[in-house]
């Protein structure tokens, strides 16, 4: 048994129930649900050490800030999801690296970044952070380092933004790479920068705009990416499309029924084993022109852990496993 991905993955009340298994340090410290209490359990069986760079990555703000003498790494705490100002003015004796500022303004709430506009942000990083609004844009922001870039700012801001502000200068090939819609592509947005990207417009666009729209330049390679792909898609008239389906990437994102009500494609077992809709009982279906082999450690990642128990020999990692499912590794 991989005690590693074991302790990384299942849900860390199991292993404050069971202290006496031997957990992975390593791996518990990439779980996302590490806390300083479970640091500071006695696990007698556990090997290895642990690892304050990924816990730090991790940790909830709360724990670091109950918990300052710990050894936390500054650099991967700048990238935590979770980190605010506050705790970059912690006194934290223990800790390893510096604060990265690219980090901070790319993870931190955009609302501290309104609160303290003296702070050295990164524009760079603020670029990407997903609250990143023309507003922010557009502050005083005195002691701020680099420059915007506005293809990254172009993915990340919300696109009532970019329709409310059309004089901005955005980056078509930015917009191309997000949920963009059709009115988007119609404005007229006079500075932007380089042209839309269909291969990316097909990939993230609403899969309702390409059925009312089946003229325009689909690339099938883009749309054999969307989340919305399915078998009606792929059998429109789509007269101006370019490029080929790729059923690697079709078979792991399509709804799984698709594939049960289709099962004479040209599949990619390998794929659809990363299918987060995968079952069991698809991996034993006939599918005559499947191409490849399942990849049964994948499988078992997707599966409902209800359907592994009824169906498999054995049990490999997921998610939702509990320490009785170990007895069946």
């Amino acid at each position: 048994m991989n005690w590693y991905e074991v302790s990384q993955y299942i849900n860390i009340n199991e292993v404050i129930e069971n202290p006496l298994l031997p957990w992975d340090r390593e791996g518990l410290s990439l779980n996302t649900g590490i806390t300083v209490a479970v640091t500071e359990m006695d696990l007698p069986m556990a090997i290895d050490e642990w690892n304050w760079l990924d816990i730090s990555r991790n940790i909830s703000m709360e724990d670091v800030r109950r918990s300052p003498n710990l050894p936390w790494d500054k650099y991967t705490l700048s990238w935590n999801r979770g980190i605010t100002v506050a705790v970059t003015e912690l006194d934290l004796p223990m800790a390893t690296e510096e604060w990265n500022w690219r980090g901070i303004s790319q993870s931190i709430s955009i609302n501290e970044v309104i609160e303290n506009p003296d702070l050295p942000w990164n524009k760079a990083g603020l670029s990407w952070n997903r609250g990143i609004t023309v507003a922010v844009l557009k502050l005083n922001l005195p002691n701020a380092i680099e420059e915007w870039d506005w293809y990254w700012i172009s993915q990340h801001i919300s696109i009532n933004e970019v329709m409310d502000n059309p004089d901005q200068p955005w980056n078509k090939r930015g917009l191309s790479s997000r949920g963009i819609n059709l009115a988007v592509i119609d404005l007229d947005l006079p500075n932007a920068t380089e042209e839309y990207d269909w291969y990316y417009v097909s990939q993230y666009i609403n899969i309702e705009e390409v059925i009312n729209h089946p003229l325009l330049p689909w690339d099938k390679g883009g749309l054999s990416r969307n989340a919305g792909i399915t078998v009606a898609i792929m059998e429109l008239d789509l007269l101006n499309t370019r490029g080929w389906w790729n059923w690697h990437n079709i078979s792991s994102r399509i709804d799984i029924e698709e594939v049960i009500k289709h099962p004479n494609l040209p599949w990619d077992k390998r794929c659809l084993s990363l299918n987060t809709g995968i079952t069991v009982a698809v991996t034993e279906m006939d599918l005559p022109n499947a191409v490849d082999k399942w990849d049964i450690d994948n499988v078992a990642q997707f599966t409902p852990i209800d359907d592994m128990r009824r169906s498999m020999d054995r049990l490999y990692i997921n998610k939702d496993m509990i320490v009785d499912d170990l007895l069946y590794m």
